[in-house]
């Protein structure tokens, strides 16, 4: 069954509240001050059951009056239609307006006019008044929407409006039911003996269940749904579109308010900036200019931001453009969620419009690229937004739930978007939940490119560079150090005929093979003094004495011990592998003779003096060749 709720939306004084008493029974007008004063404040809340389907509608009884705007904003934003409300006394007046330029802007889809008061109006006046509001609604979502005349003290016509509300009610859209998109903005906090925590709200998108896990935005806490209430009654389950009341287990009163977002865990981000497309009003009373201070409503909350224009300098009314929002606090919303922009003082409303990135980078203004980018996520063509999405989170290797998060889709849905793009292969799968952007692979391997031409260049006789170094420079180049899946793309990068791995190290393909007629005279003296040498392994110091150019030299020595022509033993000696490997078959020839083998057998064995027999057996050693047990070795290898 489809749930709706219906916000009214009206001036101060025309008779919302009057008239959802009549229509439901519920006076909801709660405080002592609305009674005293006859204005609604706060927002008020009554069930209507549509008595033909069994259908439940909520409906939000906004404040009317200038003064309590942010009230009226923090219950309107969740609704599927409205019921604006005229009084035939007075027609339509200031806040007519500006809460209808609201609904406008929030794109509420369908609706009803009721004229209240009927009964305190002669015909020919309640003719002008319609007259007035048929100018009103030109060309809006409310043209041609039906009209009603009523008087809550009579009862004219409240059955009828009653039944139009219903029927309407039953052709609502379907709101998404998956778990994973439960989002309710908090629009009412209060404690309850005997349960604790207890917060009101539409339920926007999603589901849930008592004794779910759930996280409270933007300040980060967790709780679990201790019990759910919706229309009053005990549930076990509250769905989209459902006035729904949560209690919280574990969470202090103090620790949640108005403007606070329960969701499913890890579903929001947390920003202290939106990329926007922001509208302004067709008559709004002032210019936005570049770096203005605004009042920003979103759901039921309200926060403090500075407008950078993207691409303009001022918007003025009935214009629109892109904007970077940056806040003095936190918020979290998702992309698609409509606001409202008020001027900061004096406190007027201005506009709105739609979030495209609800966790953007810093942005600079007028740069061609970020508008297109922007261009595309307002367009809503789906499966460019999502290839768009893709490409922006690729940078920081975005698993499926983190960019299911960001397109506000579920898992599913995310997946099945971005099956064509892995068909055409202008996306990658590194590994089961990790996918990025084709181009984004490709800069990675540009930037593996430019790290190894720099590295060859500084060491234009080394075969390559140690695998351990490169992952470390290129996860430092492209700034994804410590990102879940990070050594898997570098992986990926070097699956490519650019490059080439040998063992422990990568190279550029065209590289670090061939040696200039320098340097390979310069590995003959080197390797040559080796083979002279013998077992008695010369020092490095000894190796450079005669060579000119001794980091070439000394990274040539590197080179030939990364090949195995020369083996590194302690203390900077080395030993060419012909002079090695004879000595390690008279080791073992021996030690399988006599079970054993000491230092002093193999020193005379190899002919050398202590200080390089000492050298070759702790070699052998750590390449678990031999094991030393008390005075000798014994062959392990």
């Amino acid at each position: 069954m489809r749930h709706a709720i219906v916000g009214t939306a009206g001036h101060v004084d025309h008779g919302k509240t009057c008239l959802i008493k009549a229509l439901t029974g519920v006076d909801t007008d709660r405080l002592k001050e609305e009674k005293q004063r006859g204005i609604t404040i706060e927002l008020g809340f009554a069930d209507l059951v549509d008595e033909e389907t069994g259908q439940q509608i909520g409906i939000i009884d906004v404040p009317g009056h200038e003064r309590f705007i942010r009230n009226m904003l923090a219950g309107i934003g969740g609704i599927d239609l409205v019921l604006l409300v005229v009084a035939a006394d007075e027609g339509v007046m200031p806040q007519t307006r500006e809460h209808f330029d609201i609904l406008k802007m929030l794109h509420i889809e369908k609706g009803i006019v009721a004229v209240t008061k009927a009964d305190l109006a002669e015909r020919e006046w309640l003719d002008v008044v319609r007259e007035d509001i048929d100018e009103l609604v030109k060309g809006t979502f409310l043209e041609g929407a039906p009209v009603v005349e009523v008087s809550s003290y009579t009862g004219e016509n409240i059955s009828t409006l009653k039944a139009l509300l219903c029927e309407m009610a039953r052709d609502c859209r379907e709101r998404r039911e998956d778990p994973s998109l439960f989002r309710l903005p908090v629009d009412r906090v209060f404690t309850m003996g005997g349960f604790g925590t207890v917060v009101t709200g539409t339920l926007m998108e999603g589901s849930v269940a008592v004794g779910d896990e759930i996280e409270i935005y933007p300040v980060g806490l967790r709780a679990k749904v201790r019990n759910l209430q919706v229309h009053g009654n005990m549930v076990e389950r509250a769905v989209a579109g459902q006035r729904t009341a949560v209690n919280l287990a574990n969470i202090k009163k103090e620790e949640v308010e108005r403007g606070c977002v329960l969701a499913a865990r890890d579903s929001l981000e947390v920003s202290r900036m939106l990329d926007v497309k922001i509208q302004m009003f067709e008559n709004s009373p002032r210019t936005l200019l570049n770096d203005s201070r605004l009042h920003f409503y979103y759901g039921s909350a309200e926060a403090l931001c500075k407008a950078v224009l993207l691409d303009g300098e001022a918007l003025e009314a009935g214009m629109s453009g892109y904007a970077q929002l940056r806040f003095e606090e936190q918020v979290a919303l998702r992309r698609g969620d409509r606001f409202i922009l008020r001027f900061y003082s004096p406190l007027e409303s201005i506009g709105g419009g739609m979030v495209l990135d609800a966790d953007p980078p810093r942005r600079k203004r007028f740069r061609p690229e970020v508008l297109e980018a922007l261009r595309i996520r307002e367009s809503g063509v789906e499966s460019a937004v999502t290839e768009q999405v893709l490409k922006e989170g690729s940078r920081s290797l975005w698993d499926l739930r983190r960019l299911a998060g960001s397109l506000g889709k579920t898992l599913a849905e995310t997946e099945k978007e971005l099956a064509p793009l892995l068909e055409e292969g202008k996306a990658v799968a590194l590994k089961k939940e990790l996918v990025i952007h084709r181009e984004y692979l490709e800069e990675g391997r540009s930037a593996a490119g430019r790290i190894l031409e720099e590295y060859h260049k500084e060491n234009p006789v080394m075969a390559g560079m140690r695998k351990e170094e490169f992952r470390k420079r290129f996860m430092s180049k492209l700034r994804i150090e410590g990102i879940k899946g990070a050594e898997t793309f570098a992986e990926l990068v070097l699956e490519d005929g650019r490059f080439q791995e040998r063992e422990n190290m990568v190279s550029l393909a065209e590289l670090g093979q061939e040696y200039s007629e320098e340097h390979k005279a310069l590995r003959d003296r080197l390797e040559r003094l080796c083979l002279e040498k013998g077992v008695e392994a010369p020092e490095e110091e000894e190796l450079l004495a005669a060579e000119k150019d001794k980091k070439t030299a000394k990274q040539m020595l590197g080179r030939l011990v990364a090949e195995g022509v020369l083996v590194r033993l302690k203390d900077g000696c080395y030993i060419h592998a012909h002079a090695l490997e004879p000595a390690v078959e008279q080791l073992r020839a021996f030690a399988k003779e006599k079970g054993s083998i000491s230092l002093a057998e193999f020193r005379d064995l190899i002919g050398s003096s202590r200080k390089y027999t000492v050298a070759i057996l702790e070699y052998l050693d750590r390449e678990k060749i031999t094991r030393m047990e008390g005075d000798v070795r014994i062959l392990i290898g």
